[in-house]
């Protein structure tokens, strides 16, 4: 399966999940490395967007597009009727849920439902997995884009 990840230009090529590990995320405390991925490059947009603070967040953007095994036994899929009715809300849950995912190296990435467009998934890439030798980056450029969008943002 293809997943794209959005991040500025300059972290593209790095996959120890730095900036997750450093700040934390929705589905990954601060201390635990993960790479945030989407299964449309749209949704990749759009998580990047809204996480954005400033136009300068989204002007020097690339898109790696990532190859992983549509195996479930490296990748696990996350059930939204499973989880606690909160979930949307409570970060600490699912920071918590995450977490316990991430710190099996078996498993390369699991996927969750996107808060934003529930329908469609987020993959959490776990880059201390035993398994991230199945990971195939396909291809790494620059994002281009209509950027009237930006004037929503200050």
């Amino acid at each position: 399966m293809i997943l794209y990840r959005l991040c500025d230009k300059k972290y593209v090529d790095d996959l120890t999940g730095i900036g997750a590990k450093l700040f934390g995320g929705r589905w990954n405390e601060v201390d635990t490395p993960c790479i945030y991925t989407s299964q449309h490059l749209s949704l990749a947009f759009l998580e990047k967007f809204v996480h954005a603070n400033a136009k300068e967040n989204m002007l020097n953007v690339a898109v790696l597009e990532i190859e992983i095994p549509d195996d479930e036994e490296v990748v696990i899929k996350v059930d939204a009727g499973k989880l606690d009715s909160r979930w949307k809300n409570d970060i600490s849950y699912t920071q918590w849920l995450g977490t316990q995912i991430l710190n099996d190296s078996s498993v390369l990435a699991f996927s969750v439902p996107s808060v934003l467009i529930p329908q469609e998934r987020n993959f959490i890439i776990n880059p201390n997995s035993i398994q991230m030798d199945k990971l195939k980056i396909k291809s790494a450029v620059d994002f281009k884009t209509d950027y009237r969008y930006l004037q929503r943002l200050m």
